[in-house]
């Protein structure tokens, strides 16, 4: 076997491999393929110069150390852990401590966004003071956030904290954050302890207006965002966790005002159920009175019938009446006719029979004792002579009407 020779195509072919080696790792540091979410800030070799990408895509690095920012990015502070004591923060995104003016304690758990210049004069200030993205966050965003934070715990109570001034928290902690800390005044006030009934003095830290400053307040210091081209927004309160003092007294704050509040809505309802069975009287009295309207109704319909009935009736017996006497007066005037035009001894003595034997039949109808019921006699022929006594008189009596 023949021992291996190095030879002349050998050599060649090892230093063209060496070199496209070396080419390809050039070529490696010579480009830079670009995220578009991304900001890119390039120092050039020897100079030190800046280059800040910002479009995307494949950009001349020609060997540069690149630098990579995110153009927006979200800023947690959660980390807090609870003890005997309440909470304590913890953690590489610790929560934000914030005393508030009652003196109570705790930790504002929540996020915000950061969004980062995309100027090359902007980011190239942040490049050469903070050197990364990471440092920007830890060494500036935290320690502002934590500084406006505490700023803002002497403008509300713990309580305030919880209920109505939750949005204005965050607002204040926005607007210090952008433009500044604010410049306040303490104001001592007593407030009485609702639960306790003692007074307490708060100092509470007052705003002071000022037309010409950002947002119209006036600030203890220029926000250090602002030389940095930065802006922060969106910010987001999840939680506010308290020291165990001051979690107790806003549990008996709570507790107390629910019981006040249940308490009016239990005078609410007695004096909704007032107003209802009241309406329910009324309505009830309301009824009663048509139903008595209606019966009245019907009583003065039933009446207003009965005297058209009446009325009817009265007017047909008049005018049976008027008949009547006009048939009367016919049959009277008839018989004075005939009695001025003479009467024959037979008629006469026809009319005469029937008037005497009406007369003697209604006579004897009647319950009048024409004569006396004894007689005193011998008894014999008593009975008739008591009957010639009676005849005599009705016929006494015929004759005395005939004439009339």
């Amino acid at each position: 076997m023949k021992p291996f020779e190095i030879k002349r195509g050998h050599i060649v072919g090892i230093i063209v491999g060496a070199l496209v080696i070396f080419m390809l790792f050039l070529l490696q540091g010579a480009f830079e393929d670009c995220d578009k979410s991304k900001i890119y800030v390039n120092q050039y070799p020897y100079t030190g110069n800046y280059a800040v990408w910002t479009d995307g895509g494949l950009q001349q690095q020609w060997w540069g150390n690149i630098y990579e920012y995110h153009k927006t990015s979200q800023v947690e502070f959660t980390g807090v852990e609870k003890n005997e004591e309440g909470y304590v923060a913890v953690g590489d995104n610790p929560g934000a401590a914030v005393t508030f003016n009652d003196k109570g304690k705790g930790f504002i758990i929540g996020s915000l966004r950061v969004v980062l210049p995309t100027d090359a004069g902007h980011m190239s200030k942040i490049q050469q003071d903070f050197g990364s993205e990471q440092a920007l966050i830890s060494a500036l965003i935290r320690p502002t956030l934590y500084k406006v934070v505490t700023s803002c715990g002497p403008l509300m109570s713990s309580l305030e904290s919880v209920s109505e001034t939750r949005t204005d928290l965050i607002q204040y902690i926005t607007d210090q954050l952008n433009d500044g800390v604010y410049k306040t005044k303490m104001h001592k006030m007593t407030v009485i302890n609702e639960l306790t009934g003692d007074s307490d003095i708060v100092a509470k830290a007052e705003l002071i207006m000022d037309s010409n400053a950002p947002g119209g307040y006036k600030r203890q210091e220029v926000s250090p965002f602002s030389q940095y081209g930065i802006v922060c927004n969106l910010v987001s309160i999840t939680d506010i966790k308290y020291d165990k003092m001051t979690q107790d007294q806003i549990d008996a704050q709570k507790a107390a005002n629910l019981a006040q509040v249940t308490s009016k809505t239990k005078s609410l309802e007695a004096i909704q159920k007032t107003i209802l069975v009241t309406e329910q009287g009324k309505q009830a009295a309301e009824t009663a009175k048509w139903e008595q309207e209606k019966e009245k109704a019907k009583a003065v319909t039933k009446a207003e019938q009965e005297f058209e009935v009446a009325r009817l009736e009265a007017a047909r017996a008049e005018e049976v009446a008027k008949r009547v006497k006009a048939e009367g007066e016919a049959k009277a005037a008839a018989n004075r006719a005939l009695v001025s035009a003479g009467l024959t001894p037979l008629e006469r003595a026809t009319i005469e029979k029937e008037t005497a034997i009406g007369i003697a039949h209604e006579l004897a109808q009647s319950q009048v004792r024409w004569v006396p019921e004894i007689i005193m006699g011998n008894g014999a022929g008593s009975g008739s002579a008591m009957d010639a006594v009676g005849l005599n008189m009705m016929l006494q009596v015929v004759e005395r009407m005939n004439k009339k």
